[in-house]
C-alpha cells in the first residue's frame, strides 16, 4: 500500500490522529530511503492500529526545517500528536516493530 505524503498544510491536523503516527521524512535520491519504504508499507498492511505517512523533503523544506531533519531517511513517531520517538537511518523490520512499541509506551 502507498503511503499518503503530507504537506505543511495537513501535517499538523494528520499528527494528532489518534494512536500512534509514523513520518517518514524522505528523498528521492536516497537510496536507504528506497529501500525503507517497502519495510514501512508492508507495516502499514500489518498494524492496522498505526498510521504511516511520508513528507518529501525536497518538496516540504518549512517541515523539514522544523523538525531539523539533517540526515534521510528519518522517522518521526507520534502519539496522540505528540514527538515521542525520532529514528535516522534504515531499518528493519523487527527495529521498527521495537520503535513503534516504545512509542506506544
Amino acid at each position: 500500500m502507498a503511503l499518503e505524503h503530507l504537506t505543511s498544510s495537513n501535517f499538523n491536523e494528520k499528527i494528532k490522529a489518534p494512536g500512534v503516527v509514523v513520518v517518514d521524512f524522505f528523498a528521492t535520491w536516497c537510496g536507504p530511503c528506497k529501500m525503507l519504504a517497502p519495510v514501512l508499507e508492508q507495516a502499514a498492511d500489518q498494524m492496522k492500529d498505526v498510521t504511516f505517512y511520508k513528507v518529501d523533503i525536497d518538496e516540504e523544506q518549512e517541515l523539514t526545517n522544523q523538525f531539523k531533519i539533517m540526515s534521510v531517511p528519518t522517522l518521526l513517531f507520534f502519539k496522540d500528536g505528540n514527538l515521542v520517538v525520532q529514528n535516522s537511518g534504515l531499518i528493519r523490520m523487527s527495529e521498527l516493530e521495537q520503535l513503534i512499541a516504545k512509542a506506544r509506551g
